[in-house]
């Protein structure tokens, strides 16, 4: 017999990054004019424009809540039973997407039973993608999908229809791999399923543009038979807010540590290109006491390692910042479970506790980012001692330099102030020359000079070395 449902309907929570950390005006615009076009793509270039400048009013607000449109909603077009609602949260743009197929003739909901292996929830799926233009959200996105069933079940036959719902919305199933468990909300039995791909090397900021379109994080409400309708709705509404921060939360804490995976990736590329610099630091002793060391080339390694500890220090203070986003994350996760739970006493909500509490998801995150800190802080130190050695070994070749030129410049200043006394003293002197003027004389006069000179410059080396052993 075919498993049927009532009121099938889906609802998307999909999260884009406002402002990151360093991100110019230019491109703060640029995500705002993203996430709006989800929720305005159906309208031409002026009045697009006119939308996002709507949005752009808040762009610089750093609150709680802030609800982007005035009526706060927007309907889908008729006959279509839907509506988006935007918030902004701090450097967050969260948006709900609710539909439920078409409205009947009344203009109500339409509470026809339908099949299972009608697909209900993939042509509710496909035509949400359809309205926000086939865009998922820059941090991530969370599915549920909800509906009432027709007749008694077991537990086994309310997971086994769950497992249909969860192949009509995700093309790499497995249920057994990405379930991570059920439990009891409200009057329903909940699902909670991931699929996130595994083998994706980290090689740059790409990564995560790949990532996110293949994650898959889904919710299954499915509640039974004897509860309305108008009952129904009314729990999962009450969620709403609830699920928009709690998936806000969860986003952002494996958005954080898929980011600091890049980073890690960064630093452990510069330290490979500082090597070689650190092992001609290990032959600076050698260099100097032969003689070989050459200025210039410590000049350019030092230039170039310059760069490496700006890099270093950088990427070094992103996957800081990301090791905080986690902890501050799953701590206001933890936080709006307990409020969850006091919304609906009495529910089994250990199933959305494992994110935050197990070890292979939240913490297991925090302690592999904290310990990628920890471990990688050193080599920040080990660039700045490095560069410390070598600008503290160019100025003491710099101020060598500097000495010897002065001294060949005093010495060479004796000899040459020698030289013209003198040739002053012997030009004084009587002679038996009957005539000074001639050349003979004068040669001979040039010779003594320049001899005299010579002679007082090697007496002034000579003294200079004798100082300075003292």
């Amino acid at each position: 017999m075919t498993e049927q449902i009532i009121y099938p309907t889906i609802n998307l929570f999909l999260y884009d990054l406002k402002d990151g950390l360093g991100e110019d005006e230019t491109k703060v615009n640029k995500n705002c004019e993203n996430f709006c076009r989800k929720i305005y793509n159906d309208l031409g270039k002026k009045e697009f424009l006119q939308k996002v400048a709507q949005f752009e009013k808040y762009k610089n607000f750093d609150a709680e809540d802030i609800e982007l449109l005035e009526s706060r909603t927007r309907e889908f077009p008729s006959p279509l039973d839907g509506y988006y609602y935007p918030l902004q949260v701090n450097d967050t743009y969260s948006l709900l997407v609710d539909y439920s197929g078409k409205l009947d003739a009344n203009g109500q909901p339409n509470d026809d039973v339908q099949n299972i292996d009608d697909k209900p929830f993939l042509n509710l799926k496909q035509k949400i993608n359809n309205l926000i233009g086939e865009q998922t959200g820059t941090i991530g996105q969370t599915l549920l999908l909800w509906g009432k069933l027709t007749s008694p079940k077991t537990d086994l036959e309310i997971e086994e229809i769950a497992q249909k719902c969860y192949t009509q919305v995700v093309n790499d199933y497995n249920w057994q791999r990405d379930l991570i468990g059920k439990g009891d909300l409200g009057e329903g039995k909940i699902f909670e399923i991931w699929y996130h791909p595994q083998n994706l090397e980290v090689e740059g900021k790409e990564f995560w543009n790949k990532f996110r379109q293949l994650n898959q994080h889904i919710l299954i409400w499915l509640f039974p038979e004897h509860i309305s309708p108008d009952e129904m709705r009314k729990q999962v509404k009450k969620l709403y807010q609830d699920f928009l921060k709690l998936w806000q939360y969860r986003h952002k804490i494996v958005w954080a540590y898929y980011q600091s995976r890049y980073q890690k990736r960064i630093l452990k590329q510069e330290y490979v290109d500082v090597q070689p610099s650190i092992q001609q630091a290990g032959q600076l002793t050698r260099l100097l006491q032969t003689n070989n060391l050459k200025l210039s080339d410590l000049q350019t390694t030092l230039t170039n390692n310059l760069i490496n500890l700006s890099d270093y220090t950088i990427a070094l203070n992103f996957l800081e910042n990301h090791s905080r986003t986690i902890k501050l994350n799953l701590y206001n996760y933890k936080l709006r479970l307990v409020e969850i739970e006091k919304k609906y006493p009495g529910s089994d909500l250990e199933v959305l506790k494992r994110f935050s509490e197990s070890e292979i998801y939240a913490q297991k995150y925090q302690l592999q980012v904290d310990a990628d800190y920890e471990n990688l802080s050193p080599g920040l130190i080990l660039l700045q001692n490095l560069n410390s050695t070598i600008q503290g070994i160019i100025d003491l070749e710099q101020t060598k330099s500097d000495r010897t030129l002065n001294t060949t410049i005093a010495i060479a200043g004796v000899g040459l102030a020698t030289s013209q006394i003198a040739s002053a003293v012997i030009l004084a002197s009587p002679n038996d020359y009957k005539n000074t003027e001639n050349l003979p004389f004068r040669v001979e006069v040039f010779g003594w000079s320049v001899s005299i000179g010579i002679v007082s410059a090697i007496v002034m080396f000579f003294i200079f070395r004798l100082i300075r052993r003292f």
